[in-house]
């Protein structure tokens, strides 16, 4: 045997890569939440938590408004979702990325999230390509987007799901 037969495929390496950063994206959202919940805390116990105050804390950080997006199985907030991250994007970074190139970046992150199969009921493969449904996009309430299938137009998905549309 030699040693570049212990190496894995191209394949199976960028879906060790993809489930690698899908556990640090998890561990980052937990973090995330638990940060919030501390801040949120804080702010009531000292009586300042008005609504543009809490809105503030419960924005993400512009890297993450920039280059992470959740891509979602079904038009349903509680539906399974995997929360995608753009490479090599800058997660510090501190300038907005333009609203139609990070809808472009969701859309595409979450058009490959769907081709390997990940929201299939077998989970995802290297043997094939799954069909990817129509994706629609909605601003979350941290600032980040959401991508959902849904043959609504984007303004109403987004409506019905008490979400704002980043189209208008």
């Amino acid at each position: 045997m030699t040693h570049h037969d212990l190496l894995p495929t191209d394949e199976r390496f960028d879906q060790i890569k993809h489930r690698v950063l899908e556990a640090i994206a998890v561990d980052d959202r937990r973090r995330t939440r638990k940060h919030r919940l501390v801040a949120l805390g804080i702010a009531g116990s000292l009586a300042l938590g008005t609504t543009a105050g809490a809105v503030a804390i419960a924005q993400a950080p512009q890297g993450q408004i920039n280059y992470v997006a959740d891509c979602y199985a079904s038009a349903d907030l509680n539906s399974r979702h995997a929360t995608s991250a753009y490479l090599p994007g800058n997660q510090n970074a501190k300038t907005p990325t333009p609203l139609q190139e990070r809808i472009s970046l969701a859309e595409d992150m979450c058009e490959a999230t769907w081709r390997i199969g990940t929201f299939s009921p077998g989970g995802s493969t290297a043997n094939r390509e799954f069909a990817v449904p129509n994706l629609q996009t909605c601003q979350l309430p941290d600032g980040r987007l959401g991508v959902f299938p849904s043959d609504l137009a984007a303004n109403e998905l987004c409506s019905k799901l008490g979400l704002t549309s980043p189209h208008a």
